[in-house]
């Protein structure tokens, strides 16, 4: 049940906080002299279509796992998310180890507020589907459960199409 309750909070979060919160991960990304410069072009693959298909699970959630820095992560498909947000225990586990100086971002949760870490993951798979670069937030440890796929990654795509229980992912 909490579970639940903090993955509602930060799609409310993500729902009032988004445009600034994306501004701030925007803008922090791209002076962050770590992250590699590429546009989202060079985020995308050039050769063919690829598809990820996800059905919904009884609570009404696209699960999936996903591949962050080539290791598996249990993930929940996240509309609502501004962008991929990770537990700090799963960042380190992908190899996104920030600072303690890098968490500046204030993000509220059901456990209140706390600060996350504007990262970029430097490869993250949906199945077939392969992302470069895309942006993050790494959450303190214990502010979230569930790594949440958000926007970062799915606006990357070319259709993210929600129909009769099924998510249909195209790059």
């Amino acid at each position: 049940m909490l579970r639940y309750l903090v993955i509602a909070a930060v799609v409310v979060v993500a729902a009032i906080f988004g445009p600034r919160l994306t501004e701030q991960v925007l803008d922090r990304a791209a002076t962050e002299t770590r992250a590699a410069s590429v546009s989202d072009e060079d985020r995308r693959p050039r050769t063919g279509k690829r598809t990820l298909v996800i059905k919904a699970d009884r609570s009404g959630h696209f699960r999936t796992t996903v591949r962050l820095n080539n290791r598996p992560v249990d993930a929940l498909i996240d509309t609502g998310a501004t962008a991929i947000a990770l537990p700090a225990e799963v960042a380190r586990r992908s190899g996104v180890r920030p600072r303690a100086s890098d968490y500046t971002v204030r993000v509220r949760t059901a456990n209140g507020m706390v600060r996350a870490a504007p990262m970029r993951i430097g490869d993250v798979r949906l199945g077939s589907i392969r992302l470069r670069n895309v942006d993050a937030l790494v959450m303190p440890e214990g502010a979230l459960e569930v790594t949440l796929v958000g926007m970062s990654a799915l606006g990357l795509l070319r259709t993210v199409d929600i129909r009769a229980g099924t998510m249909r992912l195209v790059q």
